[in-house]
């Protein structure tokens, strides 16, 4: 039993912090009180660097907190509360490595209370390289699924089992899978994608074998942008109804694709491309392939052509005819594999008459790859350089 007479322990003024008050008493005294004694002790000049930085709301230390570029464990070791506000901040955008990787999967996947993976925004495995495995890539898709908007795929172990997990990414607006060099299947692939409502971005598999189930897909509706890969056919190109909301096209390692097929995408939605890339390589395109492109896109800002297979005829008049409106074309980018005989392909003059003759009134930028040998200090390029600067335009050289 208690002893209920041993005199009771004289209790110190206890003082807690209250979110938008700052420190307030309990016992003791009242707060007025203690306002009052503090006044009396603590001088003016003071008073202000002690009760500001105490009075913010939990709601503006938040905001607060979102402005810092990054952060780190010493914000988490703060208070509970800021461990609470920095902990989705931490895991919206996490940053991988083949280091980490196996840290992270353990957080999100094996501690299913604190529910890590729904914070998950951004999900770049781009830099996992023998590290994941289909179950534990599968099973991180499916614990950040509820909230997960930008994924890009490793460069190997992404199979059916992570084509599976991928369904129930409902808000995803960006996936990548352009890096997969695993074998993959289209036909999987649009099962897995078909419900995408806010799908914007797309990169296809550069490893896909087949191209069977595109008849019955249905494209996302707000498809932007789209890199095609792989092993598409010209069948898939031509009998595909194209989305009309695509601004952004690209063709990359496309070995089954001839120009036949190409130019029947660029009939439906060529004239609402604003941006156009073709990359290295394209083997079933033939030297002048890649001519024809501005007949069929007229309101192109941005394009980039291999030399391999287009030709100083591309800029021509017949191929540049006039249109309404001033052409919008901003930026060419000149690109090469590297190959002989390409350096003499396209002249510096090429670009020289197309600017005089005003076909290309809006172009700003070209540039020019290292690998087609234009000497800077050479006539042709000067007489260019001075054209193109009258019209306020640069040359750059890539390397």
């Amino acid at each position: 039993m208690a002893n209920k007479l041993r005199p009771k322990k004289a209790k110190a003024p206890y003082r807690k912090y209250v979110a938008g008050q700052g420190f307030v008493h309990t016992r003791g005294f009242t707060s007025q009180e203690h306002d009052l004694k503090e006044e009396e002790s603590v001088p003016k000049s003071s008073y202000l660097d002690i009760q500001g930085p105490l009075a913010l709301p939990w709601e503006v230390q938040a905001l607060i907190i979102q402005m810092i570029d990054e952060i780190g464990l010493q914000h988490l070791l703060v208070c509970k509360t800021w461990y609470y506000i920095c902990i989705p901040l931490l895991y919206e955008f996490p940053q991988l490595t083949s280091k980490n990787y196996a840290a992270f999967v353990s957080a999100v996947v094996d501690n299913k209370k604190k529910k890590l993976g729904e914070k998950v925004l951004v999900l770049d495995l781009s830099m996992i390289l023998q590290s994941g495995k289909n179950s534990s890539i599968s099973k991180l898709l499916r614990r950040c699924s509820p909230s997960l908007e930008r994924f890009t795929a490793p460069q190997t172990s992404f199979g059916y089992a992570p084509l599976i997990s991928l369904k129930a990414c409902h808000e995803l607006k960006y996936l990548d899978l352009g890096l997969l060099s695993e074998t993959v299947k289209l036909k999987e692939l649009f099962l897995a994608i078909q419900n995408f409502t806010e799908l914007t971005h797309l990169a296809f598999p550069r490893s896909s074998v087949d191209c069977e189930g595109f008849r019955e897909f249905k494209w996302p509706p707000n498809l932007q942008y789209l890199k095609l890969s792989g092993g598409i056919t010209n069948e898939f190109l031509a009998e595909t109804r194209w989305p009309r909301s695509i601004t952004t096209l690209e063709f990359s390692s496309c070995p089954r694709v001839d120009e036949h097929g190409l130019y029947r995408v660029l009939a439906q939605i060529g004239d609402n491309l604003r941006q156009l890339y073709f990359h290295y390589p394209l083997p079933q395109l033939h030297d002048n392939s890649l001519d024809y492109v501005f007949r069929y896109c007229s309101n192109l800002i941005s394009l980039q052509l291999m030399v391999d297979y287009c030709s100083k005829w591309a800029f021509s008049e017949h191929m540049l005819p006039p249109l309404v409106h001033p052409r919008p074309l901003r930026t060419v980018y000149l690109e090469s594999s590297g190959s002989l005989g390409l350096a003499f392909k396209i002249h510096p003059d090429d670009f020289t008459i197309a600017i005089m003759e005003s076909r290309l009134p809006c172009l700003k930028s070209i540039s020019v790859s290292s690998k087609l040998n234009w000497d800077v200090k050479s006539e042709d390029v000067t007489d260019l350089v001075s054209v193109f600067e009258d019209q306020g335009g640069s040359i750059y050289l890539s390397y």
